[in-house]
């Protein structure tokens, strides 16, 4: 087992003896600080992620957004790409290829400038080092659509020393634990 897949299995790990914990405050200081962030505030177009478990709750901002900004949110395909839909209500999301919460319709959109893209993963680094499930959706992604601002959530467990890279990953630009900015 290579050092990143050893890492991802210790992450997951750490998700399961972590399932019984509350979050909730850490989850709380993250989204204050994504509401309260000049990124947030003047981006037109949000582009995150409906939460699974292990994953800081990011529902106050989705809400918000669809209040007052427009919201996409990915929906996975067989060949290994991702494409992002408009969302109006949360409501509306049906269950995908691994059974996450998807747009079930929606127009695509596509990120640039003055956007602001909210990105999930198993840990990250305060280098800005994303390790995610291993299939490489957003790294694909991101390598294609590279103009729009990204920013990493993470819980306080998910913050780790260091992450081995490749050549093909893809880096944030900022993470978020627990209302920190890094």
């Amino acid at each position: 087992m290579d050092e990143k897949e050893a890492l991802r299995e210790r992450m997951r790990q750490l998700g399961r003896l972590n399932n019984e914990v509350d979050f909730s405050q850490e989850d709380q200081a993250t989204c204050r600080q994504v509401l309260d962030s000049a990124l947030y505030r003047h981006c037109s177009t949000l582009f995150a992620f409906f939460p699974i478990a292990g994953e800081v709750d990011i529902t106050p901002v989705l809400n918000d957004a669809i209040l007052a900004r427009r919201l996409a949110l990915p929906r996975t395909h067989r060949d290994g790409s991702l494409s992002f839909h408009t969302v109006t209500d949360l409501n509306g999301l049906q269950r995908g290829r691994y059974q996450i919460a998807e747009p079930a319709e929606g127009g695509v959109v596509v990120p640039g400038r003055g956007d602001l893209m909210l990105i999930p993963a198993l840990a990250y680094d305060r280098g800005h080092h994303r390790l995610g499930r291993g299939k490489g959706y957003y790294d694909r992604y991101l390598s294609q659509h590279n103009s729009v601002t990204t920013v990493g959530v993470c819980r306080s467990y998910q913050l780790v020393e260091e992450i081995p890279t490749e050549t093909w990953d893809r880096m944030v630009d900022q993470v978020i634990s627990c209302g920190i900015l890094y």
